[in-house]
């Protein structure tokens, strides 16, 4: 369980997160939704260690985390970002690129050697993505967007975290290839039993996947849905959609 006391987040003169208090069970998979500003991506950096908070702390399983870096909480908590091009190496082949992944909570530095990986255990890592193992030895750079996300998302998983944090990853993806990553994403999830945490713009995901819906506002959580209550929210409800009809009309 991840548990977030009272945690404060300023970036100069704004105050982003006020006193954001929350409780992450294990094997949630919790939807976070808000508008642009409302703090979505600050929550994602405080739990990774990339931004560490003014006060509050960090508790998980029962051991205070808050004074980690990035570094030294990446062996438990992992992140898919929406760019694609932060999740991979894009001058290595599909094969180092999960190579690394695989090393990456060994203390030895990374080094040629260490770029590969059995041959099977690749090949059946890409399988199960649908692909054909031929991928392996193509540069990260050249695959479309869809794919290189999928990979990304098994390098992410290949080591099971204790919290797997999911920023926007469909965002820069079209309806095809957001559908497939997270169909084969919330499979896998629901699988391993991971707990997951997803920011995602869209409201339909929002009510699609997961167990809990969270809408941060102002630098908090303003509304918690559980997976009952959830079932009778429609979009709207939730941030709100595009006005169709009145682009139409204008």
């Amino acid at each position: 369980m991840l548990q977030l006391k009272n945690i404060n987040v300023w970036y100069g003169n704004n105050h982003i997160l006020r006193d954001l208090s929350c409780k992450i069970e294990h094997g949630d998979f919790i939807v976070i939704v808000g508008a642009n500003g409302a703090g979505k991506t600050s929550f994602f950096d405080t739990i990774a260690g990339k931004v560490m908070p003014k006060s509050g702390s960090l508790i998980l399983d029962g051991v205070d985390i808050t004074a980690l870096s990035e570094q030294q909480r990446a062996g438990m908590i992992t992140r898919l970002f929406q760019n694609t091009q932060l999740n991979s190496v894009g001058t290595l082949t599909v094969e180092q690129n999960l190579a690394m992944a695989l090393y990456s909570r060994r203390t030895a530095k990374l080094v040629n050697g260490m770029t590969v990986m059995p041959d099977q255990r690749a090949k059946q890592l890409v399988e199960n993505l649908a692909m054909d193992p031929s991928i392996l030895k193509k540069q990260m750079s050249s695959l479309s967007g869809g794919q290189r996300q999928l990979i990304a998302f098994v390098m992410a998983t290949q080591l099971k975290p204790k919290i797997l944090l999911l920023d926007e990853p469909t965002a820069a993806l079209d309806p095809q290839a957001s559908t497939k990553l997270l169909e084969y994403a919330v499979k896998f999830i629901k699988k391993n039993d991971i707990t997951t945490l997803l920011i995602t713009h869209d409201p339909h995901i929002a009510l699609a996947v997961g167990n809990k819906i969270w809408i941060l506002e102002n630098g908090v959580i303003a509304r918690q849905f559980n997976n009952e209550e959830k079932k009778g929210l429609n979009p709207d409800q939730l941030i709100g959609q595009i006005d169709y009809a009145r682009l139409t009309h204008e």
